[in-house]
């Protein structure tokens, strides 16, 4: 069985309720398909195969209806998924702007969120986020609230005159 998920999510997990049989299910790395096979075509199936998929990380944030198909012994079929409005992202602390353009500086981050678990520290100077440029705390926050909450993006910094990014799965 070939499961091609659809446009904008990616698969999480395939159960396919094999017990006392070999059904070995393979997920693509990024989710974007998943196929299992069966050991003979004999078998009646009691309950419907269970496909968990979750939004991508660049759904749309207003969320949609969306298809994709899945092939079972040459005969495709359609399935629709509705994905729910996102929630916009955040930063997990406090910023403010660097004068003249040059980004946004940190001054806290919450230790219980994702920023800090990112690596973010005081002082850094956020110059990025996903390859666009931030020059002030303004653009770093409508450069974040067009990321849905929980999405993971590079993000370039300046820390002691040292540039490098850091990977943060985006706050709420």
């Amino acid at each position: 069985m070939q499961i091609q998920a659809p446009q904008y999510t990616r698969i999480v997990r395939v159960d396919t309720w094999c017990s006392g049989m070999s059904c070995p299910v393979s997920i693509a790395s990024d989710g974007s398909s998943a196929s299992f096979s069966l050991q003979s075509n004999n078998w009646v199936w009691s309950r419907p195969w269970k496909v968990d998929v979750v939004a991508a990380d660049d759904a749309p944030m207003a969320g949609g209806r969306f298809t994709g198909t899945l092939t079972f012994e040459g005969v495709a079929v359609d399935w629709t998924v509705n994905i729910t409005q996102g929630t916009p992202g955040a930063f997990g602390g406090y910023v403010s702007s660097v004068p003249g353009g040059g980004g946004a500086r940190v001054r806290f981050v919450d230790p219980d969120l994702n920023a800090a678990a990112a690596g973010f520290r005081e002082k850094d100077i956020i110059t990025s986020v996903d390859g666009q440029p931030v020059t002030s705390a303004a653009s770093l926050s409508a450069a974040l609230a067009g990321k849905r909450a929980g999405t993971a993006v590079p993000v370039g910094i300046t820390r002691n005159g040292t540039q490098m990014t850091l990977q943060y799965t985006v706050d709420e």
